[in-house]
């Protein structure tokens, strides 16, 4: 390992590298960021990144484990609460429980202060997925959709359960409106006529998509009695 930058802060110079290259990363692809404009917006030695992160890829790949941990500050109490409730809760209270979860996460996604920066990074992954894509989805993706899943589960009648390929199909499908809000936000706010989305804004989004997901669920159980 290189000697440390000399007058530095070790854990403030780290933090301020990750912050710099999350903004960065989030905006160019991988090969078009150079350390050079990482260490400059982040008023650190190049020789910094090499001791923090042993290099550029080192840097990617933390700059995904920070933006997991950032995001699961205020998912995973959430997470851990549902997780501990579900196995014994009412449907009553899986109803709600899913009302916190979408409020949670498009609150998460929307307001977060890296929302921009995140959503920027977490869609590169997705189209172009590298290493850094195992680390957001073991850390972050799967808990979430995973919580979501068990809480539609257990909103279904039991004679009615869907397979664990539907199961997982019907999570991706339910949790898009979520995302398409992050990923669509210019759309949304040029239709609406503003310049920004309020926490109230969220709020009211958040509670048309959790009433959109009841309805889903309801339509299921009552489509096959429809159909005949």
């Amino acid at each position: 390992m290189a000697d440390p930058p000399p007058s530095e802060s070790i854990e403030d110079t780290r933090g301020r590298l990750l912050r710099a290259a999350l903004a960065v990363f989030a905006r160019r692809d991988f090969d078009a960021v150079s350390v050079r404009a990482i260490v400059d917006l982040a008023g650190a030695n190049v020789s910094a990144v090499s001791y923090h992160f042993g290099g550029k890829q080192g840097l990617y790949l933390a700059t995904a484990a920070y933006l997991a941990e950032r995001l699961q500050m205020t998912l995973q109490p959430l997470i851990d609460d549902i997780g501990k409730r579900l196995p014994t809760c009412r449907r009553d209270d899986a109803r709600q429980m899913l009302r916190k979860l979408i409020h949670g996460l498009l609150n998460n996604l929307m307001r977060e202060d890296l929302a921009d920066d995140a959503a920027g990074f977490v869609l590169r992954e997705q189209l172009q997925p590298t290493a850094a894509f195992d680390v957001l989805f073991d850390r972050l993706m799967l808990p979430m959709q995973q919580t979501f899943q068990h809480l539609l589960v257990r909103l279904l009648p039991a004679d009615e359960q869907p397979n664990q390929r539907q199961q997982i199909l019907m999570t991706h499908a339910l949790m898009g409106q979520i995302l398409a809000f992050r990923t669509a936000r210019t759309t949304v706010l040029r239709r609406l006529g503003q310049a920004q989305l309020s926490a109230r804004h969220v709020d009211e989004i958040a509670e048309q998509i959790f009433q959109l997901t009841m309805n889903a669920i309801k339509a299921r159980t009552t489509g096959d009695a429809n159909d005949e």
